[in-house]
């Protein structure tokens, strides 16, 4: 799997939520890993948001699927209903 993302976005994340994108691909090495769609008009395309652990801790990352490879959006700690999404359907 290929991923990419926008050094502006990246930049913009690390500022608003503390991570760069790329630690964002560490969520997929989580074998319990849920992916979930998160599809809204406004947005123009079909996003995803994918949650894991990371050194025990729950995260989320949005995503968008560009021909073979993965543009990452958005990574940050995830909130309590995504929490409580993964411990439900995980495992």
């Amino acid at each position: 799997m290929e991923f990419e993302f926008d050094p502006a976005k990246d930049e913009a994340n690390r500022f608003k939520h503390g991570l760069r994108l790329a630690f964002g691909m560490r969520i997929f090495a989580d074998p319990w890993h849920q992916i979930f769609p998160s599809f809204r008009p406004v947005d123009g395309e079909d996003r995803y948001k994918v949650v894991g652990m990371v050194e025990g801790k729950h995260f989320t990352l949005v995503y968008v699927e560009r021909t073979d490879k993965l543009r990452l959006i958005s990574v940050r700690r995830s909130n309590a209903s995504e929490q409580r999404d993964y411990d439900r359907d995980s495992r």
